[in-house]
């Protein structure tokens, strides 16, 4: 059996997530470029049953973390996304574990832009799909949240999931969403143009032969670097000699012609005298 926290596939009819992802992000840009950053993205959920067995509550939570060497980055790369069902209401949340109001916020500064957010909120409302009747909880957006060309952006990143707002003043720094069910709700794949998941067996799969090769590369340099060393010692050691060797090496066809001249010279002196 696979290690739960990586494993995928099916357990008694119902298919299974993986619950741990790395996601390689590249620049939306230039795609074609490197990886400008790593992600590890932990997917859990919870449900509760009444007695019949029906699901009577249920969250899911997204904790993200960048993966970087530096500290600097570890302090702001990381946060949650969370999502709910109350089957009491009726009713979902896009943004919270306990069917509250509210938004999202990506605490990823270097990597803003790079539909990281639209990727987790995707995977939130895909997971709330799964109750097509309940109506979603009014997700609200206030003026403190964003600023500059940000606010369009933020405006952008809920309407482009089918919500629709109700902004409070004209330039739409504040809002509310109409109510709507989930069935309304959009399902974004933008994300798939720069963002790609690997599972994680792959991925330190990957690491490690890269290290491999790596290492195996700086075994060939080594060699090749005492090789250098050794001949240094030995032209330290005669230096006359290995100038010699050296002018040779570098001449040695013109010296070859040279004498074959020299040579061709003589006979023909020769025969002439």
């Amino acid at each position: 059996m696979a290690i739960p926290s990586f494993d995928t596939g099916r357990r008694q009819q119902q298919s299974i997530n993986p619950r741990i992802l790395v996601l390689e992000i590249r620049d939306r840009a230039c795609v074609e470029d490197p990886p400008i950053g790593w992600v590890i993205v932990e997917r859990e959920e919870v449900y509760k049953r009444d007695p019949s067995g029906k699901i009577c509550e249920a969250s899911i939570r997204l904790s993200y973390q960048r993966i970087t060497t530096r500290a600097s980055s570890f302090e702001n790369g990381h946060g949650e996304f969370n999502g709910s069902y109350s089957s009491h209401f009726n009713a979902v949340s896009l943004t919270s574990s306990s069917m509250s109001n509210g938004s999202v916020y990506l605490s990823l500064p270097e990597l803003n832009g790079q539909r990281i957010g639209t990727y987790l909120m995707n995977v939130i409302v895909e997971w709330v799909q799964q109750w097509p009747d309940a109506s979603v909880n009014s997700i609200q957006l206030l003026s403190g949240q964003a600023r500059g060309d940000n606010k369009a952006r933020r405006n952008r990143f809920y309407e482009q999931f089918g919500l629709i707002f109700d902004y409070h003043d004209s330039a739409q720094r504040e809002g509310s969403s109409r109510p709507m069910l989930v069935q309304g709700l959009s399902v974004v794949e933008t994300w798939q143009e720069n963002i790609f998941e690997h599972r994680m067996f792959g991925y330190l799969a990957e690491q490690l032969s890269e290290a491999e090769s790596a290492q195996l590369k700086l075994g060939t340099l080594n060699h090749a670097f005492a090789d250098l060393l050794a001949k240094q010692k030995k032209a330290e050691a005669r230096p006359l000699r290995w100038a010699v060797r050296r002018l040779y090496g570098q001449h040695s066809g013109a010296v070859i012609a040279g004498g074959a001249l020299a040579i061709f010279a003589s006979l023909l002196w020769f025969k002439m005298g």
